[in-house]
C-alpha cells in the first residue's frame, strides 16, 4: 500500500487536533498591512479585528510557488509516494495556481494531485475530510481522484452573514449586490457558483434562511443515497444548531460534521458573524 499525504492552505481551518491526527500539511497565505506581510498561520483573529479598527486597510496574497514545492519536496524525502492537495477556487485566489505551478517543477509531477475544488474555507475542510476517509480505508491513489472529483462535482456552498460590508470592502461581491443587501437590512443567501461568490436570494429572518437552505439541498439531492455536510457557526451557535436541527429532521440520509473555526483571512473578508454549510451527494 502506497503512502498518502494531504497538503491543504491555512483557508482550510481544520482543528489543531485534526491537522496533528492525520499528519496533515499547511501552506499559509499571507495578510499584508502596507509594507508588512504576515502569514495567516502565524496570527489570529483579533489581529485582524485589532488593525481593522485601528483604520488598517488589510489585503491577502497566495502562497509563493516555492512554498509549495519545498512542501512537496519535504514530503518526497520522508517517503511519501503520493500527496493530494486541496485549496482555495481558482476563481477567487491565486493558490490553486501556485499549487500546480510547484507540482509541474517536480521531476515526477505526477507524485502530487491538486483538486480544483471551487470551494472555500469549511467547503473544503469537508472535502479534506472526505480524502483523509478514503486514505484511511486504504483506497487507491486513482480511485480516491475519481471519487472526490466527482464529490466536488455535486458540491454546494451556501452562507449568511451579518454584514456585506467587509465582501464589498474586500472586492469578493459586487458593489450593488452588497448595496442591496446593506439597505435592505436582510439576510443575504452567498452561494459559490463555479468558485464564484454570488448573492443570489435573501431572507428576512433566520428562520427563511433555513428553509431556503433546506429548499437548496432538497432540489440538489434528489435520489442520492447519501448526503455529507460541513455546517460553520461563525459566532453563530444559535442559527447553526438551528440549523443542524432542522437538517436531521428532514434528511435521514445525512451524515454531519461542524466547526465554529473560521480564520483570519475569512474573518477578514467575511466579517465577525455568519453561518453556513456545504454538502455533497453520493
Amino acid at each position: 500500500m502506497e503512502k498518502y499525504a494531504l497538503v491543504v492552505d491555512s483557508t482550510v481551518y481544520l482543528s489543531e487536533e485534526e491537522i496533528k491526527k492525520y499528519d496533515i500539511r499547511k501552506v499559509s497565505l499571507n495578510i499584508i498591512d502596507g509594507e508588512e506581510t504576515f502569514k495567516e498561520s502565524e496570527v489570529d483573529n483579533d489581529f485582524v479585528y485589532d488593525r481593522l479598527g485601528k483604520g488598517h486597510v488589510l489585503t491577502t496574497s497566495q502562497p509563493s510557488p516555492g512554498e509549495f514545492l519545498s512542501t512537496y519536496e519535504e514530503l518526497l524525502e520522508l517517503g511519501y509516494e503520493k500527496v493530494f492537495v486541496v485549496c482555495l477556487s481558482d476563481q477567487i485566489s491565486g493558490t490553486y495556481q501556485s499549487a500546480t505551478l510547484a507540482q509541474n517543477m517536480l521531476e515526477n509531477p505526477n507524485f502530487v494531485y491538486v483538486f480544483n475544488s471551487g470551494l472555500a474555507a469549511f467547503g473544503n475542510e469537508m472535502i479534506a475530510l472526505r480524502i483523509i476517509d478514503m486514505i484511511n480505508a486504504k483506497k487507491d491513489f486513482d480511485k480516491i481522484i475519481e471519487k472526490i472529483n466527482k464529490l466536488i462535482s455535486s458540491t454546494n456552498l451556501i452562507f449568511t452573514l451579518e454584514s456585506l460590508t467587509s465582501l464589498l470592502r474586500s472586492g469578493r461581491l459586487s458593489r450593488t449586490k452588497a448595496a442591496i443587501g446593506t439597505v435592505l437590512r436582510i439576510k443575504p443567501l452567498i452561494q459559490m457558483v463555479e468558485g464564484k461568490l454570488d448573492l443570489y436570494k435573501s431572507a428576512r429572518t433566520h428562520k427563511k434562511v433555513i428553509q431556503e437552505i433546506v429548499e437548496a439541498m432538497k432540489e440538489t439531492t434528489k435520489g442520492v443515497s447519501s448526503i455529507c455536510v460541513r455546517i460553520l457557526g461563525h459566532n453563530s451557535t444559535e442559527q447553526a444548531t438551528a440549523l443542524r436541527n432542522e437538517l436531521e429532521r428532514v434528511f435521514k440520509n445525512i451524515k454531519i460534521s461542524y466547526t465554529e473555526n473560521l480564520g483570519p483571512i475569512f474573518n477578514l473578508h467575511l466579517g465577525k458573524k455568519g453561518y453556513g454549510l456545504s454538502w455533497c451527494s453520493e
